[in-house]
Order: structure tokens, then sequence, then C-alpha cells
């Protein structure tokens, strides 16, 4: 078989390279990054194997395991539950994280957030259900919500991602109870400003599903808490009886 002409390859790129701009613009990342997967295809970001974006050999060297202690304090505990001296200001029981931010663990997020590669949130989300426990089936899990300017120029809301890929692996149900006012990026932001940005910053969805509910909040990052914090505080504020939350990697 003859291999392709030049003239046909060019053709062929420019034809891709246009359509993935028009689906970028309406939204359909998921069959852009299809798209661009023809003639780029992911490499391991250890190994460079060709088809992912981290092997599962490179995902353990580049995610090392953290103990299970507090998030907010460090202190040893039993199954990554908030201390009794941190518990008083918390309103999340459990926050288990799967590693630190750091060498490969941070080029995976940062490629997930920043490089559109939606295929990232696979790998994330193993090494998440590999780190949580048993869930009971009431268990509803929902996703920290972006801020919509971030979701519109990224085209997806990452979180989001990440909390439907780990319902399909635990067979559990998936709900947006949060949504998000304000747009100010948290990125660089003290642990009081983030506090003062995130004061009133979510607002509970269908309240009545809320009300007594175990709730497993889900995001990639965290680094003060905040975030977290504001969105269990809205949740119990709103009738939900325990929200806990599973963190990829946690900002030293």
């Amino acid at each position: 078989m003859q291999p392709p002409s030049p003239l046909f390859t060019t053709v062929l790129i420019t034809t891709i390279v246009y359509t993935t701009n028009a689906l970028w613009q309406t939204g359909a990342v998921f069959i852009a990054e299809k798209l661009i997967a023809l003639v780029a295809p992911h490499r391991c970001l250890g190994c460079g194997a060709e088809g992912v974006v981290v092997c599962e050999e490179c995902l353990f060297v580049f995610t090392p395991p953290l103990p299970s202690r507090c998030y907010a304090c460090q202190a040893e505990t039993r199954d990554s539950r908030t201390c009794s001296r941190c518990r008083r200001g918390s309103k999340l029981k459990h926050v288990w994280i799967c590693t630190s931010y750091e060498g490969g663990a941070k080029q995976l997020v940062q490629d997930f957030k920043f490089e559109r590669k939606q295929a990232a949130a696979q790998p994330i989300v193993l090494r998440m259900d590999e780190v949580l426990p048993f869930l009971g089936e009431d268990t509803i899990i929902v996703h920290v919500p972006t801020a919509t300017s971030r979701v519109r120029l990224r085209g997806y809301d990452h979180a989001q991602l990440l909390a439907r890929a780990l319902t399909d692996r635990r067979k559990l149900t998936h709900l947006s109870l949060l949504t998000r006012q304000g747009q100010e990026r948290q990125v660089g932001a003290s642990r009081k400003q983030r506090l003062t940005q995130l004061d009133r910053a979510f607002i509970p969805i269908k309240p009545h599903l809320i009300t007594g509910a175990t709730i497993l909040l889900v995001d990639d990052l965290v680094t003060t808490g905040a975030t977290l914090e504001a969105a269990a505080r809205c949740l119990r504020q709103a009738g939900a009886k325990t929200v806990s939350a599973v963190v990829f990697a946690q900002k030293q």
C-alpha cells in the first residue's frame, strides 16, 4: 500500500486543525481532543509510550501515596479523618488525598486543566479510586464547580469530568448540587484572601436532595482548603448529613 502523498497529508492536517478549532469554540472538546489524537497522539509523561497521557507504571512513580492524615494540619489520623482540633472549624469529615502537588503529579494536573488533555482525567481518577475506602451506595458524588469564566476558557469543567469518571468506577450517583458565583481566581491567593473571596461563593441547587445526604466532594487540588471548606459549609447549611472529599493532590 502506497503511503499518502505530502499534499494529502497537508490537506488532512489542515482540515483537522480547522475542524478542531470550530469544535473548541462550540464546546465539543471531547471530539476535538480525539481529532488531535489522530495526528498528535498522547505520549506518557514518563516513558514516552504512545497513546496515553501517563501509563500505569509511571503513574505510581509520579504519584507516591501520602500517609493517612488530617488534611488541614497534617497530623496522623485514621482513614484521613479531620483531626479533633481542626474539626472545630471544619465541615469536612474526611479528606482523602492521593499525592503531593509536585513533579509528575503537578504536570499531570496542569496538562489536564491548562492544556485541554481531558484524557488525564482517567489516571487521576484511578488514583482517587485507589485511595478511597468503601463508600455506601447512598453516597452522592458532587464536584466542586469551577468558575464559569474558567469553564468557558477551557471548554469544560475539569472537576465535573473527574466526578463523572469516579462515579462510573464506583457505580454511585453524581449530582450537580452546587453552583458558583464570583469569578476570582484562587491561584496565588493567601488563605485569608481565599476565605474572603469564597464567602458565599457557592449556592446549593436542589436542596431537597441535599437534606440528610452523605456527600463526597471531588476536586483536583487542595491548597489552603478554603474552597473545599466553603463548598462543604454550603452543603451542611443546606442540610447535608456529612460531607467528605477526595482530592488528587495537595500543594504544600
